[in-house]
């Protein structure tokens, strides 16, 4: 059933989506009301339908979130099997590192590189990844290291398998499970930190939209009914993404 749904869920974002591309941006005229055929939820000043804009903005914010989730399980992935299996200096380094960078809130450190790196798509999920890849390098040395002595681990060692071999075909695979639910967990993260460095300005240039843009965007014209719709609807396709993607995460922990 969990993977129905996981299935069923990324299924019907790719139609949303596909939706919000196919239909046309412009509206017929600025601050249209709601409710007609040509804008479903009205426009906004510049006679953009809100709804297109909404749907473009959600595919947008997750699409970065999974590009920066993946940045970060890679990186983290390459740094925790580095340390987990290199005892001594290069370990007590790399744990250093960690503790210096894990101190400080992601948030924090995605807000400095994305003012460092620009706006644009590949700086945002750089700036995200970098910021968010230390508990996955955290927990995969904490379980490598477990592993590394573990009984199928010394017999592979006692063949003179290669390191690769060893990193490759016997200690990944076991990671497994470990890494579907941090891929999860950092997603989720990463979208929360694309909308919250959206809602201060240093997200996605215009003409791209995030959820955190339309956020921005709304608190300027909360006092007319199209940008509280735009506001509520921003807010509601960030928490429930989030609430989902947690659902998940509940799940696969529970299966771990």
């Amino acid at each position: 059933m969990r993977r129905v749904a996981w299935v069923a869920g990324w299924v019907g974002w790719l139609v949303l989506v596909g939706v919000g591309y196919g239909l046309p941006l412009q509206g017929p005229a600025p601050l249209c009301p709601a409710g007609k055929s040509e804008a479903w939820l009205g426009t906004d000043p510049l006679g953009r339908r809100i709804e297109v804009r909404l749907l473009r903005g959600w595919g947008l914010s997750v699409a970065v979130g999974l590009a920066s989730a993946g940045t970060a399980l890679c990186l983290g992935v390459l740094i925790g099997l580095w340390s987990g299996t290199r005892p001594g200096m290069v370990d007590a380094l790399l744990t250093m590192l960690l503790q210096a960078i894990w101190v400080v809130p992601a948030l924090l450190w995605a807000a400095v590189l994305a003012f460092l790196f620009g706006r644009g798509f590949l700086a945002l999920v750089g700036a995200i990844g970098l910021s968010t890849w230390t508990e996955t390098a955290r927990l995969v040395r904490i379980e490598v290291r477990r592993l590394w002595r573990e009984p199928f681990m010394e017999a592979a060692k006692a063949l003179g398998l290669s390191h690769a071999r060893l990193l490759w075909r016997h200690l990944l695979p076991n990671l497994g499970p470990l890494l579907r639910v941090q891929f999860l967990q950092v997603f989720a993260t990463a979208v929360i930190i694309e909308a919250g460095l959206g809602f201060v300005g240093l997200g996605l240039p215009p003409p791209q939209v995030s959820l955190g843009s339309l956020l921005l965007e709304a608190m300027g014209w909360l006092t007319i009914p199209q940008g509280q719709w735009q506001g509520i609807l921003a807010g509601l396709c960030l928490s429930g993404t989030v609430f989902a993607v947690y659902s998940l995460l509940t799940d696969e922990r529970h299966a771990l």
